[in-house]
């Protein structure tokens, strides 16, 4: 989980690494230690979060101060995990687990040069109605994504000042 706060993993990221990693770990818990052992339920509630609650939290705003990074997000994702699963050694062998890195953090250079095209279309949008809030919120979800948290929390601020709200949001891909 540190080298994913290194690389400033987005959801898409997360979800890479739980598919292709914490998903095995939890399947081999739940069988040699039972789904009711401690590590097997906070590997469950670590997947869930690594492949739906980061998208989910991000797009219905919870993430929106300067502070909230990629990082501020998996920290408490963690906080108040059990020791045991903490400490936890993964089953799969460490080349492998650097190899899914390898793979995270190109596939996060991928997304930040696809998001820098995206920006500008944006703002254009944004210069034809600049009172939409729902574009407000894609140009905020679009500089999170690029890691641009200040820039991000002020487009935040924008859409909610003019009626952007979770619950009537347009729907927006990530």
């Amino acid at each position: 989980m540190s080298d994913l706060k290194k690389i400033g993993a987005t959801p898409s990221v997360t979800d890479f690494i739980g598919s292709q990693c914490i998903y095995n770990e939890w399947n081999l818990c739940e069988r040699d230690l039972g789904d009711d052992h401690p590590v097997t339920s906070h590997l469950a509630e670590l997947l869930d979060f690594m492949q739906n609650g980061y998208e989910r939290q991000l797009v219905i705003g919870e993430f929106w101060r300067t502070k909230d990074t990629p990082a501020a997000a998996i920290n408490a994702a963690l906080r108040g995990r059990p020791t045991e699963f903490l400490t936890h050694i993964l089953d799969r062998p460490a080349d492998y687990i650097y190899s899914l890195l390898g793979q995270a953090v190109a596939s996060r250079k991928s997304e930040l040069d696809e998001y820098k095209r995206f920006e500008s279309g944006i703002r254009a949008e944004l210069k034809a109605d600049p009172d939409n809030c729902h574009l407000w919120n894609k140009l905020r979800l679009l500089l999170w994504l690029l890691g641009q948290y200040k820039e991000s929390s002020e487009a935040f601020q924008k859409a909610k000042r003019l009626g952007w709200d979770a619950s009537n949001a347009e729907f927006v891909a990530l």
